[in-house]
């Protein structure tokens, strides 16, 4: 059975997924920052050799004696790919927001991605382009889970300053950061955050944030608004310096935190219309590993609308986990 492995090392995790040449899912791994074994790393701890590792090798498991064609992917470089397979096999290099476009079936259009980082691209009917943001956590990352991470831990901090402040976040906020270091007597937030955390466990927070939002939270629902303001506030950017405000083109919206948040998808869809009503809001049909698999079999002059399907379908029947609206 020939193959091809794809690879999406992300900020807080990695996904890997094999696929036949005829574009059937039959094998798929995932490791995340909350796995006891995964790595960590500045970069991302879904980009740390570790945590790559892990990912390739759940999925390759399952598919026993699969000849692996090729490796395509991205957060992930070739010596990675080469260190475990040989200088046999070979690796092409994706680019996520190629990802994401080859999801919906379009050349040009917005990507829009918040996770653990956050950035929008930009690709116009000319073929101009345009990628704003990722520039990590200190830099930019607007709008991405560890902006929303930070914001909880920050109103956590002083919700006992003033009832204006008081915010169901608080103890659940201080008990998932203390989670993340087990073997401490006593657990201080500032000592926490000044222990340079892993940016994963910050944009872990999100999905905290987000259901306390659901359940009537102001400050976590005013954290989730100020974070897709930003997003939108790039996607403005992005979309006036390309000229796009008016074209009709896709605008897909991946990443945990614009897939998994339905208060910030749905803010962010309002801004996109008042910046570029051209444009059509879409979230990602699937993860974005997938799409790294379609231009995989695409580069090897196999993928067509059939195969597409085909490796959609039995994506989203293989791997619910994968497929799991898990923000951060």
């Amino acid at each position: 059975m020939q193959c091809v492995l794809a690879i999406d090392a992300g900020g807080s995790k990695c996904d890997a997924l094999v696929v036949t040449l005829a574009g059937d899912a039959v094998g798929w791994g995932r490791c995340s920052v909350k796995e006891l074994g995964s790595g960590r790393g500045p970069g991302g701890s879904g980009r740390s050799a570790t945590t790559v590792r892990r990912a390739m090798l759940q999925a390759l498991e399952q598919v026993g004696g699969a000849q692996i064609l090729e490796v395509a992917g991205y957060g992930v470089g070739s010596e990675q790919v080469r260190g475990h397979f040989g200088p046999a096999v070979r690796f092409r290099g994706v680019r996520e927001h190629d990802a994401a476009l080859a999801l919906v079936g379009a050349e040009a259009g917005i990507v829009a991605l918040a996770g653990t980082g956050a950035f929008v691209y930009g690709r116009g009917p000319d073929g101009a382009d345009l990628h704003l943001d990722a520039l990590g956590p200190l830099l930019g990352d607007y709008g991405s889970g560890y902006h929303i991470g930070l914001m909880a831990i920050r109103a956590a901090a002083r919700a006992s300053w003033h009832p204006r402040h008081a915010t169901s976040l608080a103890e659940p906020v201080v008990q998932a950061c203390s989670a993340f270091r087990p073997n401490r007597a006593r657990f201080s937030l500032v000592e926490y955050m000044l222990g340079n955390p892993d940016r994963a466990e910050i944009a872990s927070l999100a999905e905290l944030v987000d259901a306390h939002a659901e359940a009537g939270d102001a400050v976590a629902r005013q954290i989730l608004i100020t974070a897709a303001d930003e997003l939108a506030e790039t996607l403005w950017d992005v979309v006036d310096r390309l000229s796009l405000a008016n074209e009709h083109l896709p605008l897909v919206g991946t990443g945990g935190v614009l897939t998994g948040s339905r208060r910030y998808w749905e803010h962010f869809c309002d801004r996109c219309k008042e910046i570029a009503p051209g444009l059509e809001p879409v979230q990602a049909p699937g993860p974005l590993v997938a799409g790294v698999a379609f231009l995989a079999l695409k580069g090897l002059g196999i993928a067509d609308s059939q195969v597409y399907d085909r490796l959609l379908q039995s994506v989203l029947k293989a791997s619910p986990q994968m497929c799991g609206r898990a923000l951060g």
